[in-house]
């Protein structure tokens, strides 16, 4: 039986280069995903436009809709692109399943910030978006830092995508990259625990110290001036 599970999964596989494979992949797309449901969850819930309501609902019920639906599609469109088998395939592709759920966290947020304080920035001759970036984004920072939480765990740990797309042994992630440590019917599962153990610290360190601040913004936000 191997006594050292830990050093084997890291030093007889490629576990270092998936990691890092892993940590741009999920950085990229969680900043791609966040801003975009950032500005996207403000537009809907403070801009009126025709069509604002049914947006909305669309929102949701893409939400709904499981990730694995898309896959023919996404696939054709970035075969079509020549994106298969680079990271940028992953980076375009998680953000269409990320960003519905991020932007109605962040849509039910901004509904629950007073409109007054932006108003009164506004009258003070503050911008549309002076008034968003100074006052209402750090106000709405406990469902920011939710929703970063949610796209970097959801990318960190997504294999079906990252398994079909990527081909090449070198641009793998680590789901993918585990999943290559099973050899037919044979399971190391020393192997398999100590990666699966050393894949997860990140994220629990994520949730671990962003619990603190997320507590804190949220006690903030409830304190009235």
């Amino acid at each position: 039986m191997d006594a050292r599970p830990v050093p084997q999964a890291v030093e007889d596989t490629q576990y270092t280069l998936w990691f890092r494979n892993t940590v741009t992949v999920a950085t990229i797309t969680t900043v791609i995903s966040v801003f975009f449901a950032a500005l996207g969850g403000y537009a809907l819930a403070r801009l009126k436009f025709r069509g604002a309501g049914a947006m909305t609902t669309v929102l949701l019920v893409t939400y709904l809709l499981p990730g694995s639906l898309m896959f023919i599609p996404m696939y054709r469109i970035l075969t079509g692109l020549g994106a298969i088998n680079n990271h940028w395939s992953l980076i375009l592709t998680y953000p269409t399943f990320l960003m519905p759920f991020a932007t109605w966290v962040m849509l039910g947020y901004y509904r629950g910030i007073p409109e007054d304080l932006e108003e009164a920035a506004m009258i003070d001759g503050a911008s549309r978006f002076t008034s968003f970036w100074r006052i209402t984004l750090p106000l709405a920072m406990p469902a920011l830092l939710a929703v970063t939480l949610f796209a970097f765990t959801n990318a960190w740990n997504e294999f079906l995508f990252a398994f079909i797309f990527l081909t090449s042994d070198n641009l793998i992630t680590l789901p993918v990259g585990l999943q290559k440590l099973v050899f037919a019917d044979i399971y190391p599962y020393g192997q398999l625990m100590a990666a699966s153990l050393i894949m997860s610290i990140p994220v629990v360190l994520m949730y671990t110290f962003a619990q603190r601040f997320l507590v804190e913004g949220l006690t903030a936000g409830s304190v009235k001036g």
